[in-house]
């Protein structure tokens, strides 16, 4: 998510090269593609989106939310993608997120963006909203 940035076009990704460790995970799990593969059979091989942006401010700080969506599922209205990670570690905690984004909004020359607003689960008597696009790409 961009907030209040306007998008930047991005190729799209290839999903052979995955980091071998589960970046997400406090312990750095190694990622069982077997079983990911399974749990995500609805989705099909694709493009993805770079997401980056701050949270809503609230108990007075905001955090980052850097990260890519997982690969197009396909809808009725379009494809959408899921979102979903950590926020960086401000104010002594994180805050985890996860959505689908809203089906592709065309852009010039073949790309296209995805919105979304997500609000952040709670930790430490708050929660935090992310509001914005994801980075364009081609399908």
């Amino acid at each position: 998510m961009y907030y209040g940035m306007i998008p930047i076009s991005y190729a799209a990704v290839n999903h052979y090269r995955q980091h071998p460790y589960n970046l997400n995970h406090p312990e750095g799990e190694l990622l069982n593609n077997s079983a990911r593969q399974n749990e995500n059979s609805s989705e099909t091989p694709g493009h993805t989106h770079a997401h980056y942006g701050a949270t809503t401010c609230n108990d007075k700080h905001t955090h980052l939310h850097p990260g890519v969506t997982g690969p197009p599922v396909d809808t009725t209205e379009g494809h959408v993608h899921k979102i979903y990670g950590n926020t960086t570690f401000d104010d002594e905690h994180i805050h985890q997120y996860e959505a689908y984004t809203s089906p592709p909004i065309p852009l010039p020359n073949g790309y296209h963006t995805h919105f979304v607003e997500i609000k952040t689960t709670e930790n430490d008597g708050h929660t935090h909203v992310i509001k914005g696009f994801t980075a364009a790409s081609k399908s």
